[in-house]
């Protein structure tokens, strides 16, 4: 039964054609199920002793003459001359009915429906026995290709419901059994869903009191007994079946809506909550999707019954937790959940007011402090993973508040969230929070949030340094933290960098005094702080695969020995590697924190002398097992001809080679590259800040890091595309001091008595092509 394709349809969206095309799409998403609310009038009545039957009969005898319907004709026309024959002939007719709505004929089989519908309507409770062999006809149908034949079985089941709506509502399950698998309990087509759950909703609105829990409760124990792989699309179906019955026209909320949504909650507080999230959990998914429905439907002023039931359940649950006179906290952590995500459906454009919120996720806050100090308290819980999951529902709230609420309540309420949250969290959920606020573009972050940042930074920062350097790196590194240079404020400088305060608590000295703690003086001295080059090195050495598998990238820990010979081997120290990290995130907070330039300075040309060193002893130690950068390190002066040879050599030492044992190993310069790299940025970050810096300080600093590149490092590592950036740009900032009037003259002498020809750029010119060269 297939439909013809695209029909033109009365063009009621405007535009100079009478008809347009619409496809079956377009045309099933404009049916819309709803018999509760269809007039009727009083030309519609049959005569006396008639029925709607036979009137219906007549209407498809003008409109139908296929022989199909003919020979339908001829078998019921004896039964339908009254009412009473209906009656009595009523098995004959259903069973001709069955018959010709099995047949793939459009036209006849859309009559079928629609005397169906006619006959329902004059056997009222008389069609009870055949309801199910009905239903069971009707609801394959309404996957039919033709829009017509859809339309027709979607109206057939509805005015079904809804005249034997008395005796189906004293049980609805076995109706609701019938129609799962059109639900998304079976593989459907979106569309079907909603078509039945619009059909449903009519008869779910009458059920009362305990009847309406019970087809709930049957309801989810049908959804969590339902094949993993359809439970998506189920869920979806009965979202949509809930939602159908809480709507009201023209975005209102129907008057049963409080009941069906409080039924729903009840069912998910029974569940529970052995995942990690919220959101492993089936029925919470069910509740969150109608939830989601509802507020997408509606505007803020009728959403109010939707946030009233959600208040009321959560100020119960919240006292009964708070008075110790329950053990299950798996209650109020759902409706946390609910709270968070409604606040922040549609941008938040569904809530009238923000501070009845602020003032419930407080108290999520203080039921979370009672339950850290008051032991018997945490000792009732009966579910430890509902209190974890508590923590991240609580901070996810709060943060959907904080990027909603307007500046008015923001300055009332929410500056008092953040202080009992800085005060009374953990650190780590703290930064996680603070994380996820710039990730969202949060425009209050630097203005309220980076003052306790810089706060907790210093007070947290002897025992979990390590975790505070990471938290800056994320932020700088991935452009999160966005400020406008030349605002000045009490935590930003005019260029832009966090302004840390030199003496807001103090540590330990080691000979038992104390001192003040400087967050930049200690970013340098950590950058300076000694390292075995070499082990760093050595954790880059060589890739080794398995077999033929695929190469990769690098891992933790990876060495040249054998897997074989990995068990006896001494494991490597994930400590040393990550030192390499460690210099990196130093390097990236450093450039946007603000440092005195002269400590900078000092520091940057302490690393790079270390690096300087490294790198040079490393490559000479590798040269002494490659002809290739023999020949490299024999013609530092003549870097062009150093870099031509043996293709194969030049691979097996700077490329990635595959030997007779057919493993992927890097060459030997690829162990230095990292700390190639890590050098490049220190340069780098040296001739960004020379700019700031004292002439005669760059002048001894960034020429003696610039001349000891240029002539122990880069003639082997021209390869290094930063390295070689950053030469280019300590070259400019050299070139800055000696012609700016600032120096004074004695400095621009002295600088350029130095370097001498050294400055000219003509040197690193003829690194470009090798670089194209040996990047191709």
């Amino acid at each position: 039964m297939k439909d013809t394709g695209i029909a033109s349809q009365l063009n009621t969206l405007g535009g100079a054609n009478t008809y347009r095309f619409k496809s079956f799409k377009q045309r099933a998403d404009e049916i819309e199920i709803n018999v509760s609310r269809r007039i009727v009038r009083d030309f519609d009545e049959p005569e006396e002793h008639g029925s709607y039957f036979a009137e219906g009969v007549k209407k498809w005898n003008e409109l139908n003459c296929t022989k199909d319907y003919t020979d339908f004709l001829r078998r019921v026309t004896k039964y339908q001359q009254s009412l009473a024959q209906v009656l009595y002939h009523k098995d004959d007719i259903v069973c001709a009915l069955e018959e010709y709505m099995s047949m793939e004929h459009e036209l006849v089989v859309e009559a079928m429906l629609d005397l169906v519908t006619t006959l329902a309507r004059d056997l009222q409770d008389e069609i009870l026995p055949y309801y199910e062999r009905l239903v069971r006809r009707i609801t394959p149908l309404i996957k039919a290709d033709a829009v017509e034949v859809v339309e027709a079985a979607c109206n057939a089941l509805a005015c079904l419901f809804k005249y034997l709506a008395k005796s189906l509502v004293l049980d609805l399950r076995p109706t609701f059994n019938l129609l799962s698998p059109m639900l998304g309990g079976e593989r459907q087509k979106a569309n079907v869903r909603r078509f039945t759950a619009e059909s449903m909703a009519f008869l779910i609105r009458k059920l009362r009191g305990n009847a309406l829990q019970q087809f709930v409760e049957h309801v989810v124990h049908t959804m969590l007994e339902c094949a993993p792989t359809r439970l998506p699309d189920f869920q979806n179906g009965l979202a949509l079946l809930f939602f159908e019955c809480m709507r009201n026209v023209e975005t209102q909320l129907h008057s049963r809506a409080s009941a069906i949504y409080t039924a729903l909650l009840r069912e998910l507080y029974k569940e529970e909550l052995d995942g990690e999230r919220l959101e492993d959990n089936a029925v919470y998914v069910l509740a969150a999707s109608v939830t989601k429905l509802c507020l997408h439907y509606t505007r803020r002023e009728s959403a109010q019954q939707l946030w009233e039931v959600l208040f009321v359940d959560y100020d119960a649950q919240a006292r009964a937790v708070a008075d110790k006179t329950t053990q299950r906290i798996q209650p109020l952590v759902i409706l946390l959940g609910l709270l968070a995500l409604a606040t922040i459906v549609r941008k938040g454009s569904r809530v009238s007011e923000y501070k009845p919120l602020f003032q419930r996720c407080q108290t999520a806050f203080t039921i979370a402090k009672m339950l850290a100090n008051d032991v018997e308290a945490s000792q009732m819980i009966d579910n430890d993973k509902a209190v974890a999951i508590m923590a991240h529902e609580r901070i996810k709230w709060l943060v959907g508040l904080l990027m909603q609420c307007n500046v008015q309540d923001m300055a009332s309420t929410g500056k008092l969230m953040l202080d009992m949250v800085v005060s009374n969290e953990p650190m780590s959920t703290v930064l996680s929070m603070a994380l996820t606020l710039a990730r969202l573009g949060w425009a209050q972050w630097n203005q309220i949030l980076l003052p306790y940042l810089i706060r907790i930074t210093v007070d947290h920062w002897a025992e979990n340094r390590d975790v505070l350097l990471l938290f800056w790196t994320e932020l700088f590194q991935n452009g999160l933290f966005k400020v406008q240079t030349g605002s000045i404020t009490l935590t930003v400088t005019s260029r832009g960098q966090v302004l840390f305060p030199t003496k807001t608590s103090e540590k330990s000295t080691g000979n038992g005094k104390t001192g003040p703690i400087n967050i930049p003086q200690e970013l340098v001295d950590w950058l300076i702080a000694p390292v075995d080059w070499k082990a760093v090195a050595d954790q880059q050495q060589t890739i080794p695969t398995t077999e033929r598998e695929e190469f990769g990238g690098f891992e933790d820990g990876a060495s040249d020995v054998d897997q074989d010979d990995r068990s006896t081997s001494e494991a490597p120290s994930h400590g040393v590697a990550s030192e390499l990290a460690i210099k990196s995130a130093l390097l990236c907070v450093l450039s946007h924190v603000s440092v005195d330039p002269s400590v900078l300075l000092d520091g940057l040309h302490t690393l790079i002398g270390q690096l300087v060193a490294a790198v040079t002893q490393l490559t000479a130690q590798m040269a002494e097992n490659s002809e290739y950068l023999q020949n490299v390190a024999s013609n530092s002066g003549e870097q062009g001809d150093a870099m031509q040879g043996d293709d194969d050599s030049a691979s097996m030492a700077l490329g990635l080679f595959t030997p007779k044992d057919g493993r992927l190993y890097w060459g030997a310069y690829h162990q230095l590259f990292p700390l190639v790299s890590l050098l490049g940025s220190a340069l780098k970050l040296e001739a960004s800040a020379a700019f700031h810096a004292p002439p005669r300080l760059v002048a001894e600093n960034l020429m003696d890091s610039w001349c000891l590149i240029l002539d122990r490092v880069l003639p082997a590592h021209s390869t290094n595309p930063l390295l070689v950036e950053s030469m280019f740009k300590a070259a400019d900032a050299l070139k800055f001091v000696t012609t700016t009037s600032r120096g004074g003259e004695a400095t621009s002498a002295a600088i350029k008595q130095k370097v001498a020809a050294a400055l000219s750029l003509q040197q690193l010119e003829h690194l470009v092509p090798m670089l194209e060269h040996n990047l191709t």
